[in-house]
């Protein structure tokens, strides 16, 4: 588990250097107040004389991996990705308006969506605007040139959220350039946006270091996974395949033999994992703002987590419960993705109290949907899916960014996209199939890992739905809805079709009695498949909400 981590919550605009690793608990002590993040520091350990060692330079990027992230993690993430795409509904006054979009601009969750990402960006900024300089020679090159692979590779991931969720966003590589004349920013394009992505992650790609993701810090393989999604968004199906391709030969990844078991605590970056979000439970520099704050969320109640959290604010969607269905067998897939009454799980114990493991109550339903989450819900202190790491709403589970999987499904789409030639701009069609074997060799590994039947061909629909199964409740599946239409697309007519025969609603009756439904359906517009940018940002700086200017590479 990492160990450092660096301060959150700092205006994007107003990007300053960042001092990072130990150096920022050196300042903690001696009781620095958070305004002195805002500005550049004036005396004491600063980013030029603190990178002295390889060590230091090495513990340089920690941070960039845990807390920044959290604003995103906490809520944000999710309500985006599950709520609006469908997976998840909520009764929540925060969270539940992504579920029926637009979402107003002063909700809290969207400004969380904004915040989070820029205040990585500016963590990563901070190092590869200071680190080049203020090393000394007798630090190797290969450990500096790996830690600015680091910041590129973090830097282009928050990016890569940003543009997903608003679209055109500020780009911003020198945050002192950017202090004098915060509030008249603009936007960039998404295609400018995406060309810097794919720009950091080449360099990731080339100046980090090979076979180290177990580390918990990002990799070359990592940089490689990361732009063969980034290239399959953007309908480059020949690099997508080209960088898929580099992960699988490479021989760092694989997919774990238990699906189940890549939840638990003790698993973290495990095998199967290529990039996460690496959370601290409790002790110095954890616990709140720094642990995985999900299972607080998510957790039907406080006997699952004890201790007093466990707020049950997520249902899994009807619609979600019957795409399981309808697949037949995936019952692997569903039992630890999503519980339903009288579920049981051996590794949940009520910290000891139930050696038998925790059995889901028949009445739960703490969202009318007859269905709790699973995945993220990680338990009690003690119990054996956590390896006793987790405390008051803050778990020592990583979030996944990307994982094995998704690269082996990366690549079977990068095939049929290249054989189904949309042409840029258009989305695969979903009847457009392939019996190529790479691309069912890879697509089938992944079915048959959870005892799903291996198909001899696919369509392009099955092969999203595979998507929505696998990744379900991993801030995935609104992004997928969103490019099924194609690369920044304006018009979104079969996503649109997709969400409108959604079933969000509820069941009017308790368990089991699935006859009579409070049916919720919506259509949406072109317009919601990007949100909002967050009413303080825009009233600040009204250059965020006027056409996006061309960025100068």
């Amino acid at each position: 588990m990492l160990s450092f981590n660096l301060k959150r919550d700092i205006d994007m605009k107003r990007q300053i250097i960042y001092i990072t690793g130990a150096a920022i608990l050196t300042l903690f002590a001696a009781g620095c107040k958070k305004d002195f993040f805002n500005r550049p520091p004036q005396a004491g350990i600063t980013v030029g004389n603190f990178y002295q060692t390889a060590d230091q330079v090495k513990a340089s990027t920690n941070g960039l991996y845990g807390s920044p992230w959290f604003g995103w993690n906490n809520k944000a993430g999710w309500a985006i990705t599950e709520i609006a795409g469908g997976n998840g509904r909520s009764y929540s006054s925060d969270v539940g308006p992504f579920g029926n979009l637009p979402v107003p601009n002063d909700n809290t969750e969207l400004l969380a969506a904004w915040d989070s990402p820029f205040t990585v960006i500016a963590q990563c900024n901070g190092i590869l605007d200071n680190l080049p300089t203020s090393v000394p020679a007798s630090v190797p090159a290969n450990v500096v040139n790996n830690a600015l692979g680091e910041a590129h590779l973090m830097r282009a991931v928050a990016y890569f959220y940003l543009v997903r969720t608003f679209g055109n966003v500020p780009l911003v590589e020198n945050p002192l350039q950017d202090i004098s004349n915060f509030n008249t920013v603009p936007t960039n394009p998404v295609t400018d946006v995406y060309k810097f992505i794919v720009r950091d992650l080449q360099f990731a790609e080339a100046n980090c270091s090979a076979n180290t993701a177990s580390s918990g810090h990002g990799d070359s393989g990592s940089a490689s996974a990361m732009l063969a999604k980034v290239y399959l968004y953007m309908q480059d199906y020949v690099d997508a395949q080209k960088e898929a391709e580099k992960v699988i030969n490479s021989g760092e990844f694989s997919l774990l033999p238990d699906f189940g078991d890549l939840f638990k605590t003790i698993n973290n970056n495990n095998k199967e994992s290529i990039l996460a979000m690496q959370w601290i439970y409790n002790g110095p520099g954890g616990g709140y703002d720094y642990g995985n704050s999900i299972q607080a969320s998510w957790a039907f109640s406080s006997d699952i987590t004890q201790t007093s959290d466990g707020y049950g604010v997520l249902g899994p969607t009807i619609d979600l419960q019957n795409a399981f269905v309808a697949e037949g067998g995936d019952t692997i897939r569903r039992h630890y993705t999503i519980m339903l009454p009288g579920s049981h799980y051996t590794e949940l114990q009520e910290g000891g109290k139930l050696p038998s493991g925790y059995v889901l109550p028949l009445t739960a339903s703490s969202q009318g949907t007859q269905a709790e989450p699973k995945k993220y819900v990680i338990g009690a202190p003690g119990d054996a899916d956590n390896n006793g790491k987790t405390a008051f709403q803050a778990g020592g589970n990583n979030t996944y960014i990307i994982r094995y999987a998704d690269v082996l499904l990366i690549e079977a789409e990068a095939i049929l996209g290249q054989s189904a030639n949309p042409g840029t701009g258009n989305g695969i069609p979903l009847t457009a199939s392939t019996s190529n074997p790479t691309a069912l060799k890879y697509f089938n590994m992944v079915r048959t890992r959870v005892n799903v039947n291996a198909l001899n061909s696919f369509t392009y629909a099955q092969l999203l739905n595979e998507r929505r199964l696998e990744f379900a409740l991993e801030q995935d599946y609104w992004f997928d809805l969103c490019r099924i239409d194609g690369f920044n697309a304006t018009h979104h007519p079969t996503a649109i079709s997709i969400i409108k025969n959604q079933e969000r609603g509820t069941y009017n009756n308790a368990w089991p009695d699935q006859t009579s439904i409070n049916s919720m359906k919506f259509t949406f517009t072109d317009a919601d498949f990007l949100f909002f940018v967050p009413v303080t940002e825009s009233a600040a700086d009204p250059n965020l909400l006027k056409a996006p200017v061309p960025y100068k590479f």
